[in-house]
């Protein structure tokens, strides 16, 4: 960072009494869009930025235009004008200050969207053409409530003088105020009627108005003078960040969100869910355990006869036992889907309803971009990744119990060993 250059942009745009204002300076953070900032400051600190970066070429959409007189005759002289940090530099300026058009080297005249004139501002006076003519009616409707000072207005007057001569000036101000005059008239003679109207009404909404003024013009002077004694101290704000930091748990997920989840699914379909993955993996060690049994039954076949009523038997209850499987795994599945699907639904409700119902200062201090991001990727996340999570996590829960529980039954002393395992293994996962 250049500190000299970065000293000298400052001056110049006219942000070091802002940055004197702001609680940490120049390392007061700004938030969204600039929100802590009015328009003015928003445009003096962007022209900053872009005069600091030390380009070749300027595009400047009316720099000036939210800022005072003083102040944008300041930027312009020590930045954009002649003699200003860029007068080195190719800048191309769009403004509807007439004031700073005197010291540009070339002005370019729009018009409906065409370029009507081409050139100094001695030349386009000369010529006495569209550009003259924006002078004379700017002079004419111009009240001084636009930022243009009453020095200014003589010093562009007296230009068309030297230009075009006193009385044809004067001939042309009185034809422009005619023209404005007549209009106002007119528009006048309009709403006469609607006026005429609406008088019984304003004059009885005036005296209501001036009642409650009054009383808010007391409440008002009230609470001065009780805090006339503080008025002088103001409290700064403490802190340069506005900005606050997302937080994000670490480590294991904790019960209380499992359980906010399962509440968001609903007990029953919870519960569904559960139960059919159990009655699976029942069906699953029935399938397994029957044909173990049909294995071992010597009975079946004989020296070589086979005993078709048996084996019919122990046919139609393995098929029976698969179609189990397949009914279960399908309804769990159902279960589980639409479950997930209510959940995802109730929770983007319920994060909506909360985000519209915040303070505005909750937007002031949250990036958008942050609340987007909330909408969007942890949705997706509640469509897509979280049913896939939750059906392989159970099936795989009630395949491991399944298969704990088929070996204790076969190997009793197996248990002896599993438990002192789980409750380890349970200690070292938390």
């Amino acid at each position: 960072m250049d500190h000299a250059s970065y000293q000298r942009v400052i001056e110049a745009c006219a942000l070091r009494p802002d940055l004197e204002m702001l609680p940490a300076g120049d390392q007061t953070e700004i938030g969204e869009k600039g929100i802590n900032l009015s328009g003015g400051q928003k445009q003096r600190v962007s022209l900053a930025r872009a005069v600091y970066n030390s380009a070749d070429v300027y595009f400047l959409d009316d720099p000036l235009s939210a800022v005072d007189s003083h102040v944008g005759k300041h930027i312009f002289q020590n930045v954009i004008g002649p003699s200003g940090m860029l007068h080195k530099k190719t800048r191309v300026l769009v403004t509807h200050g007439i004031t700073y058009l005197p010291d540009v080297d070339i002005i370019v005249v729009l018009k409906d969207g065409e370029v009507t004139e081409l050139g100094t501002y001695r030349q386009l006076l000369e010529k006495k053409g569209a550009f003259a003519e924006f002078l004379v009616q700017h002079l004419t409707e111009v009240d001084g409530d636009d930022g243009t000072s009453e020095a200014d207005l003589d010093e562009i007057k007296q230009q068309l003088e030297n230009t075009i001569g006193t009385e044809e000036l004067q001939q042309k101000l009185n034809r422009a105020r005619s023209r404005v005059s007549e209009s106002q008239s007119d528009i006048g003679s309009l709403s006469g009627e609607k006026r005429s109207l609406s008088e019984s009404l304003h004059r009885q909404h005036s005296v209501e108005s001036s009642t409650e003024k009054s009383g808010s013009l007391r409440r008002l002077n009230s609470l001065d003078k009780g805090t006339g004694s503080n008025s002088n101290c103001v409290a700064k704000p403490v802190g340069d960040k506005l900005i606050e930091v997302e937080k994000a748990e670490t480590g294991s997920v904790k019960w209380r969100v499992y359980s906010h989840y399962l509440r968001s699914i609903g007990l029953f379909l919870s519960g569904a869910t559960i139960f059919f993955n159990m009655v699976f993996q029942a069906f699953s060690i029935g399938s397994n355990v029957w044909l173990s049994e049909w294995s071992n039954d010597k009975n079946v076949s004989v020296n070589g006869t086979v005993d078709e009523s048996k084996r019919d038997l122990y046919l139609g209850v393995y098929g029976a036992l698969g179609a189990g499987q397949v009914i279960a795994v399908l309804i769990s599945s159902m279960y589980l889907a639409l479950g997930t699907l209510l959940a995802a639904t109730y929770l983007h409700s319920q994060m909506l309803s909360h985000v519209l119902t915040n303070p505005l200062s909750f937007f002031d201090t949250t990036p958008t971009g942050r609340i987007l991001n909330r909408f969007s990727k942890d949705i997706d996340t509640l469509d897509n990744t979280i049913p896939h999570n939750i059906r392989a996590w159970l099936t795989c829960l009630f395949s491991v119990i399944a298969t704990l529980v088929v070996i204790s039954y076969s190997t009793p002393i197996f248990i002896t060993v599993i438990v002192p395992i789980g409750i380890l293994y349970y200690f070292i996962q938390v």
